[in-house]
C-alpha cells in the first residue's frame, strides 16, 4: 500500500524537526544554575517542565536539583541527584549517579520518530556531535547501542575537554518520544565514587519507567 501523500509530506517534516531539536537538546553544554526560579532553592522530588506538559521525576532517592536545571525556549533541562546529599540529610542510593533530563518543547505536528530514525541520527556524524560536551564527533564513541521499540539506549565514552570534570567520561542515554515531545534522559559516575556499568544501566532503566509512568500518554475518549 502506498503512504498517502499528507504522511509522505508530514514525515520528512517530522524528522528533520526532530533532528534539530536533538542537536539542540544534546548538544553537551550544561546550562547556567539557577535558571528554574519556580522551583525555589530546596530539592523536589518531581517538576513539570514543557510547558507543564511534562514530569520529571527521577528513581527512587533521586531529587531535582534546581540550582543545575534550567527551562529554555530550546528544551528544559532537569538535573537529579542523590537526595540525601542534596538534603544534607536521609539516605539515598549507596553510589549515587548523576542524573539528567532533556525534554524538547512540544511541537505540531508532533515529534515521533521511530526507534530505527533516532539510531540513523545518532550513528551519524551530526548525532554523535550532539552527543558530545564540545560538539565534536570525534570526542564521542558509541561502545553499545540497543533499540528496544520505542527507546534507543546508547552507552558512550565522551572524551571532550567540555565534559564536566567532575563526571565519568562513560555514561548510558536513553531516548524517546514522549506526549509530542522528544526526551533524553542520561546517567553517569562521578570520577571520585564511580558507578560500574550494570549500576548505571539499571539506574538508567529505574529513571526511565519512573518517567514514563509518571507521564502516561492520553487515551482517547472513545477507547475502551
Amino acid at each position: 500500500m502506498s503512504t498517502p501523500i499528507s504522511d509522505r509530506r508530514a514525515r520528512p517534516a517530522v524528522c528533520r524537526a526532530g533532528v534539530a531539536v536533538l542537536a539542540l537538546a544534546l548538544s553537551g553544554c550544561l546550562p547556567q544554575p539557577g535558571s528554574l526560579a519556580f522551583l525555589g532553592v530546596a530539592p523536589v522530588q518531581a517538576v513539570r517542565v514543557s510547558g507543564n506538559g511534562v514530569t520529571v521525576v527521577g528513581p527512587e532517592g533521586y531529587c531535582v536539583d534546581p540550582g543545575s536545571s534550567a527551562e529554555r525556549p530550546a528544551g528544559s533541562f532537569v538535573m537529579l541527584g542523590s537526595c540525601a546529599t542534596l538534603r544534607g540529610t536521609g539516605e539515598g542510593p549507596g553510589r549515587p549517579a548523576v542524573l539528567t533530563a532533556l525534554v524538547s518543547p512540544p511541537s505540531d505536528p508532533p515529534l515521533v520518530p521511530t526507534v530505527a530514525e533516532l539510531e540513523r541520527f545518532f550513528r551519524s556524524t551530526a548525532g554523535q556531535a550532539a552527543l558530545a560536551h564540545d560538539g565534536n564527533a570525534d570526542s564521542v564513541t558509541l561502545l553499545e547501542i540497543e533499540a528496544r521499540d520505542p527507546i534507543l539506549f546508547l552507552k558512550l565514552r565522551d572524551s571532550s575537554a567540555a565534559r564536566p570534570a567532575e563526571l565519568s567520561d562513560r555514561s548510558w542515554r536513553a531516548i524517546f518520544p514522549l506526549r509530542d515531545r522528544l526526551v533524553a534522559l542520561s546517567v553517569a559516575g562521578h570520577d571520585d565514587l564511580p558507578v560500574n556499568d550494570a549500576d548505571m544501566r539499571r539506574t538508567l532503566d529505574r529513571f526511565v519507567a519512573a518517567l514514563r509512568a509518571a507521564n502516561p500518554e492520553t487515551v482517547a475518549d472513545n477507547d475502551t
